[in-house]
This record gives C-alpha cells, structure tokens and sequence, in this order.
C-alpha cells in the first residue's frame, strides 16, 4: 500500500482527553471481494487508533470471502447472511444495528484505509460535539491499488452546512464516513428501498446534511477503489451525473424545501441532462446521448442548447466499442 500522503491543510483538532474514549465500531458489507477483503481488513488492523470492533456481514459469498474472513478469527465480528441480499445498504444496517460503539466507521468491502484515518476521526469528533458525520478526502486506487488521483480535489465544502453542495454533487465518499450512533434516531438508516439500489449513500447524506453540519478533514486518510466493472444496465442513467436521484428529489419537496428552491432543483436536473447527453455522445452512444438530450428538452422546451444537443447526438456515428 501507497505511503500515506501529507496531510493537506488540516484544520486544527484536538481530543479533550480528559473526556472517556469512545468506542469505535468499524462496519463493512462483503460479497464476492476475495480479491480484494484482505487488503480492506488489513487496513482496518494496522490503525493507528485501534478499532474497538470489527463488524463484517458476509452477504453469502460464492467465492473465498468468507473463507478468507473466517481466517481473522476473533480480530472480526463475523456475521454470515444465508442468502444475498443484493443490495448494499442492508448489510450495511444489519452490521450497524450490531455494532456497539459510540462513532462508526464505514468501509467498503474493496476500498482501504490510511493507518491514522480512525485517530484523526476520533480527534476530530471529540473537539466538535455538534457534528454527528465527518468524512475526509479519498484517494481514488484502480484494480491493482495503484493511486490515480484525489477523489473531489479542491470542491468539498469545509466543516458546516454542505447541502447545497450535497445537491449538486454528492462529495461524500462512505468509506471515508464516520457517524455518532445518534445520528440514526434523527434521520434513519440507509435507505433499502429497491430504487436506492444505485445511491443509497447520496439520499442518507441528503437527509443528514439537510438538517446538521458536517465535518470534513482535508487529509486523505481513504482509498476508494474506482470499478473496473464498467457501465451496468442500470447505471448508465446515473453517469456521470446521477440524474435519476435529482428527479426523485424534485418529485419530493420535503427534501429539499426550505433550503434551496424549485428553481435550483430544476437548473441541477438541467445540468445532469447536459453533461449526461455530451457525454454518451461523445462515447458514441447515441440511444443513451439521445436519451438525455430529449429530457433536456423537456425540462427546458426554449433552451436551443438542448435542441441543438438533440441533433447532435441524431448525427452522432455509433461506436461499437463503446459500452451499451
């Protein structure tokens, strides 16, 4: 694993030490990441600030997770689901509901940790008691867990209000989150309805930061492994801008009235349908290019960017090498 980089401007925090140490519960969801679930508990191991727990929920693995989770012993809290879920957010209540700690972390199965991320998130919670969810930057790591580069560089708002942000773009990676318990008696768990199959990070983080501060640590203490996957069936929608979840939002008011406007949800959608459009265009998608520039076009019917968009992709020549 990469040296830990040098901590970027980091705001001052200070552990009142006078004060009990709270317990830290570290929550991590696996399927199938034999590849990769060693590297992932490793780092929670080789801490800094030791976690008090280690809950992992194997999510019936075919492959030699499970085997290669079982060969940690009693250095992890081993929970085995008998059938998979297929869907993240339930493993991820189900180890949160049996975690005991007072502040938990989450780590996805297939991303890391820097060894003092756990001691400068405690640090950071203890000095600001009116913040129930920091996160801090994450390195983004391909396949082989080589660095490329510093996931939302330079864009994530400091410490406080970051909704609007939220909106946006959400610029809160989960396997660099770290919560307090109560968080969940005021905004609820991860959401586990199936159209939160793809965002179901995005619509917590909205419910959080729609009421309560959040905290940042400007330090990359997180490795985020960028998928090798690919375009999916179902996500081409969400990429790059996730506009599905923008359109749920402008379904439902409550989440965002009284902090930003009809009118702001509307130039969000706006934008996704735009840079989604260029996008699948400019990969030689044209069913996908086309897609977005016709909701474009209906969000704004006068805007000639969004007709002229329309015709582009019509004329665009198709790229069979291009994911479909």
């Amino acid at each position: 694993m990469n040296q830990e980089p040098e901590a970027r401007n980091q705001e001052p925090v200070a552990a009142n030490r006078q004060l009990p140490r709270p317990r830290i519960s570290v929550c991590i969801g696996a399927y199938n990441r034999e590849r990769y679930i060693r590297e992932c508990i490793d780092s929670v191991l080789s801490q800094t600030r030791p976690a008090d727990e280690i809950v992992v929920v194997d999510d019936a693995s075919t492959d030699q997770t499970l085997a290669i989770l079982e060969s940690y012993g009693d250095a992890i809290r081993l929970i085995r689901r008998d059938q998979n879920s297929g869907m993240c957010q339930i493993t991820r209540n189900q180890a949160t509901k049996a975690a005991t700690g007072d502040l938990i972390a989450y780590l996805d199965s297939d991303d890391a940790w820097y060894p003092q991320k756990l001691e400068k998130q405690e640090d950071f919670m203890v000095a600001h008691p009116e913040v129930d969810l920091c996160h801090t930057y994450a390195e983004v790591m391909d396949a082989e867990s080589r660095a490329l580069y510093i996931r939302h560089e330079g864009i994530i708002p400091s410490t406080g209000d970051c909704f609007r942000a939220m909106m946006e773009q959400c610029v809160i990676t989960i396997s660099s989150v770290m919560v307090r318990r109560a968080i969940f008696d005021k905004v609820g768990f991860f959401n586990e309805d199936p159209f939160w199959r793809i965002g179901e990070d995005s619509e917590f983080f909205f419910r959080v930061t729609k009421d309560y501060p959040v905290g940042f640590i400007p330090d990359v203490l997180t490795r985020y492994r960028k998928s090798d996957a690919g375009i999916t069936s179902g996500s081409w929608n969400y990429t790059p801008r996730v506009l599905p979840i923008h359109e749920w939002m402008l379904r439902n008011p409550s989440r965002w009235q009284g902090r930003v406007s009809r009118r702001d949800v509307l130039d969000i959608i706006r934008n996704d349908c735009r840079e989604n459009a260029i996008y699948w265009r400019e990969k030689g998608v044209r069913h996908y290019a086309v897609h977005h520039a016709a909701k474009w076009i209906r969000y704004r019917p006068f805007e000639t960017g969004a007709w002229m968009e329309m015709l582009k992709a019509l004329l665009t020549s198709p790229n069979t090498q291009a994911t479909t």
